[in-house]
């Protein structure tokens, strides 16, 4: 969630549930305090201040400075193992430091909850129960009990057992930090990506913050001048290089203030971005933006769907007006609860509803994400099924209604926070951020494999492109169902810049785009989704020509496939295939032409489902040709253009070869001695 000022949110929290800080008492610093030297005294107080604070990282080195001058004084030893059970890179050495204090663990008020806290961040399960029940049969025996340590001791006792429970019942995912150039030593956290995952959008918390550092006043005497030094959040903005590398990331700087900017919620083909502002009166509320060819429009307040207390996340359900949203609005469950809302027009919404006990719980449920195929609702909750902290849960939809949601389980789900769940249009990859050990930061972005365990998406992804004369256009596409008993409808519109657009097609049905572009003949495109039972990818391209254009074609050449293919039909590929068959070289790659431009008006797009990704490019011959697939071999190519033969599909297609980035016969390898 974006984060809002701490003093309302440790205000609102401690109203809720209970939290998982130290326990440590006034008397016991004010012991402490006669134990130091004078000389030590100002250190001390600056550590004691940031401990107060709960900014326990801060107050580790100034705790052990202290330790070397005074190495015999176990109180000291106590609070930095205290400190370090807050430090996911360092968890043992909370052990080390706190069980030096262990002569004196009797005379020590809430040394028990404290060990206990750090048996349970090092995964000392039993030992931790059987810590905590110590401390609250001491805290019940209490004259002047704590009602609140108790509850929380209580709190953590169940939390155990769940560890313990799901310890048994891992997911078999791989997890990995995404690492640089997105995570650094700051915080990044709430990743959004397009479906296809060629762009990914994240909240930033550190040094590169537009804002700097905020001053917050401390929670627990406010009358203090010493001051809590956290950075704003801003919002930036990463491309996909290829499988593995992300772009150096960049700040949107449209987006930015000075103050909180979080972002929260992107849709499928990343043109409608929600993020949640803090304008410093501790609150927050959500704005939209739109991105405007390459730019992110100035972000608009959302009239109807923030409330006079706090909303800060959100997600679109594919395909609907609708959004699921976390707010802390009076009339809810407890807490954080996730609504649901109605877009009535642009920035205005309404017939908001609560999600329900089914979802909502007394304690925080916030960061939803809805996946491309509607079906499944991802959220993180602090709920008593968690295993610590926020834990992500999942719900699937079935006739219409969230089901009972349940916790994901270890490794997805740690001892630490666990948010921003969100899935690629695939369920193959997913993405999260959590506070890790071995992290390179503080909290960091991690890929999950795969995204969605079990059964697959059953979708088509259709990547588009429209084009006037072979330039990127603007145009406006509708979608519509072409089954009566459908209810499917949708209107997008493709990039001025690129020309692109992205849609995700339901399995199970019919569809038409309507394409249209000013003063030109609309354009449809039949697509049919009926027998997909798994995830799919689909180039469709909508090329306008002028009549100018069209005459230049035809001098250029009348039948440019069939030119090419009779080069190719007159070349002796067996021999070439026996010879240099499994043959490999530096920036040589083999593809399977399926079409140049004129045959390619008349394109059945349904003949290539499950079949690779289309490519299109044009050369120096101002010619569009069209290839399937990028191999290091050409026997490697063979086997795709085979399965098309044998589907009989594109009987026409036959393999072409790039190398350093130009399109080569077969036999201009040999003749230009290519591969020898």
């Amino acid at each position: 969630m974006p984060q809002k000022t701490i003093i309302i949110v440790f205000i609102l929290l401690c109203a809720l549930i209970p939290i998982s800080r130290a326990q440590v008492s006034p008397v016991f610093f004010e012991k402490l305090t006669l134990s130091l030297k004078d000389s030590d005294l100002v250190n001390f107080n600056k550590g004691k201040i940031k401990f107060e604070q709960e900014l326990y990282l801060e107050a580790i080195p100034v705790f052990e400075k202290l330790i070397a001058r005074n190495p015999k004084l176990i109180e000291l030893n106590y609070l930095t193992g205290i400190c370090y059970s807050y430090d996911a890179n360092n968890l043992n050495k909370a052990l080390q430091y706190i069980n030096r204090a262990k002569p004196k663990a009797n005379e020590i008020e809430g040394y028990f909850f404290n060990l206990a806290y750090a048996l349970e961040k090092n995964d000392s399960i039993d030992q931790a129960i059987e810590s905590y029940r110590t401390a609250l049969i001491l805290e019940e025996k209490n004259t002047l009990k704590s009602v609140s340590l108790i509850n929380e001791i209580k709190y953590r006792l169940n939390r155990c057992k769940k560890i313990k429970e799901f310890n048994t019942k891992q997911n078999t995912v791989k997890i990995r930090n995404i690492g640089k150039p997105i995570n650094s030593n700051a915080s990044e956290y709430c990743p959004l990506i397009t479906s296809n995952e060629s762009v990914m959008i994240f909240t930033y918390r550190g040094p590169k913050s537009k804002g700097g550092k905020q001053a917050l006043k401390k929670r627990k005497q406010p009358e203090s001048n010493e001051n809590i030094s956290l950075f704003y959040e801003d919002i930036f903005i990463s491309k996909k290089i290829n499988d593995t590398i992300w772009s150096e990331p960049v700040q949107i700087d449209n987006l930015n203030t000075t103050l909180h900017d979080a972002a929260v919620c992107l849709n499928s083909d990343g043109t409608q971005l929600f993020i949640y502002r803090n304008m410093g009166n501790g609150k927050g509320d959500l704005y939209l933006s739109t991105l405007i060819n390459t730019t992110y429009s100035k972000p608009v307040y959302q009239a109807g769907l923030n409330s006079p207390e706090w909303e800060g996340s959100a997600c679109f359900i594919p395909n609907h007006d609708r959004i699921i949203f976390a707010s802390e609005r009076k009339g809810g469950y407890g807490g954080k609860d996730l609504y649901t809302a109605e877009k009535l027009k642009n920035n205005v919404w309404g017939n908001i509803k609560n999600l329900g006990p089914v979802i909502n719980t007394k304690y925080d449920e916030d960061a939803p994400f809805v996946t491309t195929d509607g079906k499944i609702l991802f959220f993180s909750s602090n709920n008593e099924n968690s295993l610590g902290g926020y834990d992500i849960f999942r719900s699937d939809l079935k006739a219409e209604q969230w089901q009972s949601a349940y916790n994901l389980g270890a490794p997805i789900n740690t001892k630490n926070d666990d948010k921003f769940f969100i899935v690629r249009a695939d369920g193959k990859v997913g993405y999260y951020s959590s506070y890790k050990q071995g992290g390179k930061g503080e909290q960091d972005i991690y890929k999950i494999e795969p995204g969605i365990p079990g059964l697959p998406v059953e979708l088509l992804e259709v990547d588009g492109f429209v084009s006037i004369d072979g330039k990127p256009v603007a145009a406006h596409i509708e979608i519509n169902s072409l089954f009566k008993n459908k209810k499917f409808s949708a209107e997008i519109n493709s990039n001025k810049v690129s020309g692109t657009f992205l849609t995700n097609l339901p399995a199970g049905d019919k569809y038409e785009l309507v394409v249209k572009v000013d003063k030109f003949p609309q354009q449809v495109i039949e697509l049919n989704t009926v027998g997909i039972d798994s995830f799919m990818v689909l180039n469709v391209f909508a090329d306008f020509t002028s009549a100018d254009y069209d005459k230049k074609l035809a001098e250029l050449t009348k039948s440019i496939n069939e030119t090419e293919i009779k080069k190719d039909a007159g070349f002796d590929k067996d021999a070439f295939k026996a010879k240099y068959g499994d043959v490999q070289k530096d920036s040589l790659y083999y593809k399977v032409q399926i079409a140049a431009y004129k045959i390619f008006e008349n394109f059945n797009y349904n003949n290539v489902l499950g079949f690779p990704k289309i490519i299109r490019s044009t050369g120096n011959d101002y010619i569009t040709r069209f290839v399937m697939g990028n191999f290091v071999t050409y026997n490697e190519a063979e086997v795709l253009l085979n399965k098309m033969k044998n589907a009989k599909v594109l009987q026409d297609a036959f393999i072409i070869a790039n190398y350093k980035g130009k399109k080569k016969y077969l036999q201009e390898l040999l003749t230009e001695k290519i591969i020898e």
